[in-house]
């Protein structure tokens, strides 16, 4: 398994309210559960210091950390938003990010909170993905649609070549790796993570 990046990044103007509560949850689920800082840095790879700077909002977290400090924490990352009653994801105010991988602007589409499903829209560049070391996530399934491109997937020992139009749907907490094969042609993936409550 790769080693997950403790590279902190500043938050952007605005974030800082979000980030304190995200830190908070983070620091009573952990306290809650007689854990250390260092005991959840054994568990997922990520440095004390970093993770200390998350819990104090200082610092952003990449999703595939949240993802990894929740299931230290064993509790759904969606437990470290507030999702709202109605949620309206409107196109000019969606800001891509990369959450893991190189070469991938991934859109979150799914309201902050939102703690049984998650919905992200992916835009992969030629060459681009998430390998060469595989990951898992703390969920129960991912589905995977290829809107255009291709999307090439290794869950475990196993590889798969979806085209546009294909869907595939697997266990998240399998070893797995994708990236675009293609030389020429970007990609566009939409990723759905569930995972019971």
């Amino acid at each position: 398994m790769t080693e997950r990046s403790t590279t902190a990044r500043q938050p952007h103007a605005g974030a800082s309210e979000q980030l304190t509560q995200i830190g908070f949850r983070l620091r009573v689920a952990r306290e809650e559960r007689g854990m250390t800082i260092s005991s959840v840095a054994d568990f997922t790879g990520l440095t004390k210091g970093f993770i200390s700077q998350v819990e104090r909002g200082l610092a952003s977290a990449s999703i595939s950390s949240l993802a990894a400090i929740c299931d230290a924490l064993t509790m759904p990352m969606g437990r470290l938003f507030d999702p709202p009653k109605i949620y309206v994801n409107r196109r000019a105010d969606r800001q891509p990010a990369t959450l893991m991988g190189d070469g991938v602007a991934d859109t979150i589409l799914t309201p902050p909170g939102q703690s049984d499903v998650q919905v992200i829209e992916t835009w992969v560049e030629p060459g681009g993905g998430f390998e060469p070391e595989p990951y898992r996530l703390p969920v129960d399934r991912e589905f995977v649609v290829v809107l255009a491109g291709e999307l090439e997937l290794r869950i475990e020992a196993e590889t798969f070549l979806l085209a546009e139009g294909d869907t595939m749907s697997f266990d998240a907490r399998h070893a797995h790796i994708w990236r675009n094969p293609s030389e020429t042609e970007r990609a566009r993936v939409m990723w759905v993570l569930s995972s019971r409550v």
